[in-house]
């Protein structure tokens, strides 16, 4: 249908899925303006024939006129809307403050299934007369295919093709006239159903069964079929499924149920059903809480009344998810849809069975490991008020009716924040806009605040309540320094261990308590070097050295994937003396063996713990002692909880505290204090062994001594004196491309105008830690800006600018630019 002009027609404005910058106008046909209303999807075509589903957000009264002609919509998908209001105002805003379009915000908002667009189908073309004279091997097989199938997809023939390409091909078949090209919508979500057998409403009446009786006393089958469909009616409350019903009796076999059918005493029906998994189990009664968990609710709830934001800072195994779920109940008794945000690690079986436990099927969990359709159920369960969601940060998307608390749990957690591709959001900061728009309040929980949200606190932003000591009265656990530089001297390591940790670990296992060793450094080397020259195995997509990974024999990239056999020589000398230098959770895994040859030692980081059900394994494994050491990354540190862990051991400290970033420190701190707090969590006081070459660190001394307050006043003054947040505003900004000439002539541009806008607050173009991943050259800017609204405001604009000025210039289109507000 060609575009129309802009008369007297009734519009609307959609967003489409897509990374471009503004709304779009389409106009609504006539028999459909009593439908159209604001939040449902549309079908409408962008650019030549490219078909979307939009969703509509503005309507533009008819006097208003639209400079630009308009195409109709084609269709309307949804008869209610499948967005509030409250979410787009929360679009909009991360839109704005991210940097990003809000397309692509709509795009990570939006379950996969509900965000559809139009896929090429292929088929004969009208001229097509069967000869196939002139067509080379490849074009000969797709018109065969087409012939013998009618209809064909892109994806399908470069599936037969084995082709990860197929425009040319296609191109010349279009030029031969051979094929014909149309865009078909692809309407990816279906609700998932089961057929069900019930009696037609004529034998429902009552004495009506003597007639159906009478009617199949010549079949003992057809009598048997309908005296079990009677019988699984009485005696169940939900609709009687065919196989249930021929599982009853043998006798109720296809035939009988549609002899049945044909008589029409029964009938056969499909029932949609959800596939978001019910609790069956019977629910617990939660445990009384305890004098510290009562002061802390108090306290939360007189905080609440003062301020939006509370952080509940409390040591770990203090009891702080007795505390979430008291609230959670209150809530839930007021009518009230609470959000639990957690790190995705973190949406473990332990922390959704505990919940389960208590709150049965008002909760419902939404995360990555959900399919595609069972996140449109739980969608649509939140629109209706399904009262607490568990989840990971793509929970803030969820479309709330009636949301009053979330909770973030491990608030301090940088997985929170989404690195890649846009919006660039972080969760807890969203989670708190969310809440705004909501009138909501929100339970920052943690044992180890952000120094962002305890600045906060100081700056009597959000109020503060703290739980000091350990359920149960248990201690802290005690924590042990061993000097890794006086135990090399004395000649007292046993590979990459003391002498002491061994000793501690076999003690432990003699007592048979558990171990938790902590390295954050998957694989089993980092480095394959050559002690003849210095040389050392590099990716070839990206600037870092390859890790070698003894299970697969392989050297590994940890950026790109890229892979490869460990070189028989070095290629730079010719020289055998390779050598594997560093360790990772691999190389821990394997060097335990040796030296505790009886231990069951299992390894939980990406490899190991790639998929859901892995995962869940190695924690129920665990959990039932089945495993006496558990080796990781930071995997361990986040949210488990296991009663028998004796003694943590952390392996390398120095490697946290020597990464180069200005929130080193914070990290190291916050991840030694937790990882040192799965131990001694129930019965008795734990251990930690601490291996380092610099004991005196100050980080490593207020671990030992759990003295957040020490470490906050250090690390605020630091920042202050630097000049990094919470003080300041950061904007960093990443140009990318293959070429580096052309990456360096972009990044003059963009600095020549951003320089000229913001002056002094423009840091670089400099190469960044990583120089180039997957073959794609960096370059980064930083903007360091005050805490002012419009000087940000100001900023943003410029950087917009610096966007258009650098694509218009000759081979620079391809340059992508990335923007990162508020970077972690």
């Amino acid at each position: 249908m060609l575009p129309v002009s802009p008369a007297n027609l009734v519009k609307v404005e959609v967003v489409l899925p897509l990374a471009i910058s503004k709304l779009y106008t389409y106009y609504v046909p006539e028999e459909w303006v009593s439908r159209i209303q604001f939040g449902v999807r549309v079908e409408v075509v962008f650019g030549k024939n490219k078909v979307y589903a939009a969703i509509v957000v503005n309507a533009i009264k008819e006097h208003e006129q639209v400079s630009r002609q308009v195409k109709p919509i084609l269709e309307i998908l949804d008869d209610e809307p499948i967005i509030t209001q409250d979410q787009y105002k929360l679009w909009q805003w991360m839109s704005d403050y991210y940097c990003c379009t809000i397309g692509e915000v709509m795009s990570a908002a939006l379950p996969a299934n509900l965000k559809i667009s139009s896929e090429t189908q292929i088929t004969l073309g009208p001229l097509y007369d069967g000869n196939m004279k002139g067509l080379s091997d490849k074009e000969f097989i797709v018109m065969e295919a087409l012939r013998e199938n009618g209809v064909l997809t892109t994806h399908q023939i470069r599936d037969l093709l084995e082709r990860k390409t197929v425009n040319k091909l296609l191109k010349g078949l279009l030029d031969k006239k051979l094929i014909y090209l149309k865009e078909d919508l692809q309407r990816k979500y279906k609700p998932k159903v089961i057929k069900c057998v019930r009696l037609t409403p004529e034998y429902q009446a009552e004495g009506a069964m003597v007639k159906a009786f009478e009617l199949t006393r010549k079949s003992e089958k057809q009598t048997a079929t309908l005296m079990a469909l009677l019988q699984l009616s009485r005696t169940q409350d939900h609709p009687v499924r065919r196989k249930d019903l021929t599982k009853m009796t043998e006798r109720a076999d296809a035939a009988s149920i549609a002899a049945l059918v044909k008589k029409e005493v029964i009938e056969v029906y499909d029932l949609a059903i959800s596939r978001i998994e019910s609790y069956d189990a019977d629910l617990v009664e939660t445990n009384a809480l305890s004098a510290q968990q009562e002061r802390a609710l108090a306290d939360i709830e007189a905080a609440f009344e003062k301020q939006r934001v509370v952080l509940l800072k409390g040591v770990t195994g203090s009891g702080k998810t007795r505390v979430y779920t008291e609230l959670i109940q209150r809530a839930i008794e007021r009518g009230e849809q609470v959000l639990y945000l957690l790190p995705e690690i973190a949406l473990t079986t332990q922390i959704v069975h505990r919940l389960q436990k208590i709150f049965g099927d008002q909760i419902a969990v939404y995360h990555s490991k959900l399919s595609n359709n069972e996140r449109v159920e739980l969608w649509k369960e939140v629109q209706v008020g399904k009262p607490v969601i568990l989840a990971a940060r793509s929970g803030v998307f969820l479309p709330f009716q009636n949301l009053q608390l979330i909770i973030v749990d491990e608030e301090h957690d940088p997985s929170f924040k989404q690195n890649d591709p846009n919006p660039r959001y972080q969760g807890r900061d969203t989670a708190v806009y969310l809440a705004t728009i909501h009138d909501a309040k929100v339970l920052l929980g943690t044992a180890t605040p952000s120094i962002e949200s305890y600045q906060n606190v100081v700056w009597k932003k959000y109020g503060l309540v703290e739980m000091k000591e350990r359920f149960g009265g248990i201690s802290l656990p005690d924590i042990h320094i061993i000097d890794l530089k006086e135990a090399t001297q004395k000649k007292l390591m046993q590979s990459i261990f003391s002498m002491e940790m061994i000793q501690e670990l076999k003690e432990a296992l003699a007592k048979g308590d558990q171990i938790i060793l902590f390295q954050n450094r998957r694989g089993y080397a980092p480095v394959l070097h050559c002690q003849t020259c210095g040389w050392h195995q590099e990716c070839l997509n990206c600037d870092v050295s390859l890790t070698y990974h003894k299970f697969h024999d392989r050297l590994k990239c940890h950026y790109c994937g890229f892979g490869m056999s460990i070189p028989e020589a070095c290629p730079a000398c010719g020289s055998v003396a390779l050598h594997l230098r560093g360790f990772g959770t691999e190389k821990i895994e394997d060097e335990l063996k040796i030296y505790l040859p009886d231990a069951n030692i299992a390894r939980m980081d990406l490899d190991t713990a790639r998929t859901k059900n892995a995962l869940l394994r190695l924690i129920n494994d665990f959990e039932e002692k089945r495993i006496d050491i558990l080796v990781g990354t930071q995997m361990v540190t986040k949210g488990l909880d296991f009663e028998n862990v004796g003694i943590v051991g952390i392996l390398s400290a120095d490697q946290l505290l020597q990464f180069p970033d200005f929130r080193a420190s914070e990290r190291a701190y916050q991840l030694m204090t937790q990882v040192s707090g799965r131990a001694g969590r129930r019965k008795k006081q734990g251990k930690v062994l601490i291996q380092t070459y610099n004991p005196a660190h100050p980080v490593i001394r207020e671990v030992i001594d759990n003295d957040f307050d020490h470490f906050f006043s250090r690390e605020i003054t630091e920042r202050q004196q630097f000049g990094y947040p919470p003080f300041i505003r950061l904007i960093k900004i990443t140009l990318k491309h293959k070429k580096p000439d052309t990456l360096n002539q972009a990044a003059r541009v963009y600095e020549h105008v951003l320089k000229k806008k913001l002056g002094s607050w423009v840091i670089g173009p400099a190469i960044p830690y990583v120089s180039r991943v997957r073959s794609y050259y960096l370059l980064d800017f930083v903007i360091k800006l005050e805490r002012d609204a419009k000087k940000v405001r100001y900023a943003k604009e410029s950087i917009e600018l610096a966007t258009r000025e650098m694509k218009k210039t000759p081979n620079c289109s391809g340059v992508r630019v990335g923007v990162d507000v508020d970077p972690m």
